[in-house]
């Protein structure tokens, strides 16, 4: 007798190409290499859809109630509990009429699929790429829930396990971590630099966490120690940010650092800038879970500096792998900054430890193994 195809329906908060999103496209393709049919519920349109466009997968649209800080007040909270019951019933009719055997949401901030799945009594699973902080109650709430109506919860670092297992039972959470695989780079396009510049690059949505401020002001104290230094910043932002940005390019503009402080906006040739970079830096301040563009930075030989909280900490291997920097002392991180630059025997040196501490723990084979046996133990 042959078994019937497994359907998975995946959920996502997001339509870009940042790091959850390409671990999402990730999630699709090791599903469909093993014989799931895949169906997919995103929240919007926009810049994921060329890709999925082109796989064997049914893609529909639909809000989806996903928490964001801005709902956190009155109105906002009573626009998310009106939104998550429409969701809930709309995938609710989605499993029936799909034959839905597994809801895998790849993210803490959609409730719905969950719930869905609860009442509909097929397993669920929620990839969690998220430390939520700076709400106790929202912390509280979406753990207590995710830990009811999920049936494994996967969580993509220690930090981002350590933090959730407040409220997640600890035999539900399970800590697996992204494995990035790598595409073959375009040509290089050619950035606007002088030949004697020392180029430091940040990859990252511009929103307040990750640093961008933290950066500019880093970048003050550097340039005055040398005016070799000059900065790119590749990244878009939301629509909620786009007054986050602006302060962002204004106090550039006040401190008088137009011509050594670039934006790049949103590139798909994130190689290509890191090839011509000299330095990667990461200067988030407060936990990112796991910055999947260290493993790309990595990837392309470029030495890293990253803030010493959340998920970069592991991926450097405290400071194995990489200078680990203050989040909060821009004078320090400098000075500390300004160092490394010098130590080319120090940056190979962690170049060659990431490298193997990357086989070993953050392979795609490894991330595809450990996937593929959380959902076949649900199934």
């Amino acid at each position: 007798m042959i078994s019937k195809k497994k359907n998975i329906l995946l959920l996502h908060s997001s339509n870009d190409l940042y790091g959850a999103s390409k671990i999402f496209l990730q999630l699709i393709d090791l599903f469909l290499s093993n014989g799931f049919n895949v169906y997919v519920v995103l929240p919007e349109k926009g810049k994921l859809d060329d890709f999925l466009n082109k796989k064997d997968i049914k893609v529909s649209y639909h809000e989806l109630g996903v928490l964001r800080k801005k709902y956190l007040n009155l109105f906002g909270l009573i626009n998310r509990l009106v939104t998550n019951i429409k969701a809930i019933k709309f995938l609710s009719n989605y499993i029936k009429t799909h034959s839905i055997d597994l809801v895998y949401t790849n993210t803490s901030t959609i409730l719905c699929g969950g719930i869905a799945a609860k009442k509909n009594v097929i397993p669920s699973l929620f990839h969690i790429h998220e430390i939520p902080t700076g709400n106790k109650f929202y912390e509280f709430f979406s753990g207590k829930i995710i830990n009811r109506i999920s049936s494994k919860v996967l969580a993509v670092s220690n930090s981002v396990k350590s933090h959730w297992l407040k409220n997640i039972n600890e035999h539900k959470i399970e800590r697996v971590y992204n494995g990035i695989e790598y595409k073959k780079m375009d040509s290089i396009i050619k950035l606007e630099k002088d030949q004697g510049d020392f180029v430091i690059t940040i990859v990252a949505r511009l929103i307040p966490y990750k640093g961008h401020m933290y950066l500019v002001e880093i970048a003050d104290e550097l340039i005055k120690k040398s005016s070799k230094f000059k900065f790119f910043i590749v990244g878009d932002t939301l629509p909620s940010y786009f007054s986050y940005e602006k302060s962002v390019k204004q106090k550039v503009k006040d401190l008088g650092l137009e011509n050594k402080i670039k934006f790049l906006g949103f590139r798909n040739d994130i190689s290509s800038i890191l090839k011509q970079s000299d330095l990667f830096i990461h200067p988030a301040t407060a936990p990112d879970p796991l910055p999947t563009v260290l493993f790309e930075s990595l990837h392309n030989d470029l030495p890293i500096v990253a803030t010493n909280i959340g998920g970069a900490i592991e991926i450097l291997d405290n400071g194995n792998n990489g200078l680990l920097i203050p989040y909060n002392n821009p004078k320090k991180a400098a000075n500390l900054i300004n160092e490394y630059c010098s130590n080319t025997k120090l940056q190979k040196k962690h170049l060659e430890n990431s490298k193997k501490n990357f086989k070993i723990n953050f392979s795609s084979e490894l991330f595809n193994k450990n996937i593929l046996k959380e959902v076949n133990n649900l199934l």
